[in-house]
């Protein structure tokens, strides 16, 4: 991808841009290929593929590291704090509901990208080319469809998405509801399901970045766990360690997060960085401005993002993922950076909200900004969620779940769970979710994690609590549910609908 796709990437962006400002219309979208005669061969269609499916999904869009689709999930947690106060749960609920008037911290308007896709399905449908390579590129605009969808449903719920009909006829002004979860549901499964069907199972080197038949599948393994189908969820999960996929954990955990490996076997799906072309921000937003880098290194610290210090410290000691979990630094005037000088002793010093995330290497950091690719799904993912619908499916645990469980919590240097560690399912369910918040921390898989188990409201009290917060609000439930699982709609987008978008529950 970062010599193919990103510069399509680019160069579709940069035109657009020229075409709509900051806007996505589909009317003018739809003249530029009519006008231009556009798509009218097979390169067309793969650049207009590039451009309208991977854009959304790089580290400028809802994998934008300062306020994309992970660190919003991961700041309603009990993992994320942040030192500028700005997005933390407590404050969130206690004050503005999540930002609910929808600044950069929000991601509903992304929806828009499902109308440029599902347009680039209407023009390359008819576009003279190899039969086979057209409905892989159909394949491909299905899958960012149903990615997408599902990303926003995850925040969101049912969100608005427009049908073909309505996308040819902007000059109509038709005004869009959101979908129910039913049609959510179908939307979802029926296009990463096509696109599973058609989409390789790798690409050459060249190709990397390009979606896959092994990254529909991870979103519908993802999909199902969200919205508890357990069986389906265990089908597809062990459809994801066929030997034909080639997915296995790498040795080095750390080297996930580096710039000379991030083409890896774990790695199912990565937001595609590159030098000087996209890049982000991550290491600016999480190192203190006195934390030791390399020399002859200029680096941005702003010093913003921590992992709270009591889920920090449910890490055993020796687990190797806490080699680049900061939990204590010697800064560059000497002084140490802990939680007992920082935070016990009453002075708020730079580990005050708890320890660094600094999560990449440093290798490929110039200033404010990295070019190392940002890993959204990997197979260690695949593999505990695959643990969790076994033991969900058949209410027992299996060694073949502790073997999966075990493939993770072993890699990172601690010692293997036997049966005798669980003495019931929920023991299992227990020590899973702990493990995959010590796997996962800052790529947004908390969230669905806690929600998922029963557990949101109760560690966002505790959080609260932990930094003398109120917590009246975040146990607030609205029609049977807790309000807080789901983030608020834009007022504006309510505004633009007339009133027939609905907001969610509570807000």
């Amino acid at each position: 991808m970062k010599k193919h796709v990103l510069n399509k990437i680019i160069a579709f962006v940069t035109c657009m841009a020229l075409f709509t400002g900051c806007q996505l219309e589909s009317e003018l979208y739809s003249q530029i290929g009519e006008e231009m005669g556009f798509p009218s061969n097979a390169e067309d269609a793969t650049a207009l593929v590039s451009g309208t499916c991977y854009t959304i999904f790089s580290p400028w869009g809802i994998f934008y590291p300062d306020a994309g689709y992970f660190t919003n999930s991961e700041m309603v947690t009990d993992i994320g704090e942040i030192s500028w106060g700005w997005t933390t749960a407590y404050n969130s609920y206690e004050a503005d509901d999540w930002h609910i008037n929808g600044g950069s911290r929000c991601q509903y308007r992304s929806y828009n990208y499902i109308s440029m896709m599902t347009l680039t399905l209407h023009k390359i449908k008819d576009v003279s080319m190899d039969e086979k390579l057209k409905q892989r590129l159909m394949g491909e605009v299905k899958c960012g469809r149903g990615f997408l969808a599902f990303l926003l449903y995850d925040l969101y719920g049912p969100i608005q998405i427009a049908d073909l009909e309505t996308l040819l006829s902007p000059k109509d002004e038709k005004l869009i509801p959101r979908r129910t979860d039913e049609e959510m549901h179908e939307f979802i499964e029926t296009n990463l399901l096509e696109a599973a069907e058609v989409l390789p199972h790798s690409y050459s080197s060249g190709e990397y970045g390009r979606f896959t038949k092994g990254l529909a599948n991870t979103v519908l393994l993802k999909f199902y766990m969200l919205t508890k189908q357990w069986l389906k969820a265990e089908a597809i999960g062990r459809e994801l360690t066929k030997p034909e996929y080639g997915y296995k954990l790498v040795d080095n955990y750390n080297s996930l997060f580096d710039l000379g490996t991030e083409q890896n076997t774990e790695t199912i799906y990565a937001a595609a960085a590159k030098a000087g072309v996209i890049e982000h921000k991550w290491h600016a937003h999480v190192l203190p401005s006195d934390y030791p880098t390399p020399a002859g290194v200029t680096m941005t610290k702003w010093g913003g993002f921590k992992v709270a210090w009591p889920f920090y410290e449910t890490y055993e000691a020796g687990d190797k993922r806490l080699q680049r979990l900061v939990g204590e630094y010697t800064g560059t005037e000497g002084v140490v950076h802990n939680r007992k000088n920082d935070r016990d002793s009453g002075t708020q010093g730079q580990l005050y909200k708890g320890a660094v995330p600094q999560k990449f290497g440093l290798e490929g950091v110039v200033g404010e900004n990295c070019e190392i690719d940002i890993p959204v799904y990997r197979y260690a993912d695949v593999i505990t969620l695959l643990a969790e619908a076994i033991v969900r499916n058949t209410n027992k645990v299996s060694q073949e779940a502790i073997e999966h469980l075990n493939a993770v919590r072993t890699r990172s240097g601690l010692l293997p769970y036997s049966t005798a560690d669980f003495k019931n399912v929920d023991e299992f369910f227990e020590k899973l979710l702990l493990e995959r918040g010590h796997e996962f921390y800052f790529e947004g898989v908390r969230r669905q994690d806690l929600i998922r188990h029963g557990k949101f409201i109760e560690a966002a009290v505790k959080k609260a609590e932990f930094e003398g917060q109120p917590t009246g609000k975040i146990t607030t439930i609205v029609d049977g549910k807790y309000k807080y699982e789901r983030f608020p709609i834009p007022p504006s987008i309510i505004y633009e609908s007339q009133g027939l978008v609905i907001q969610n529950p509570g807000y």
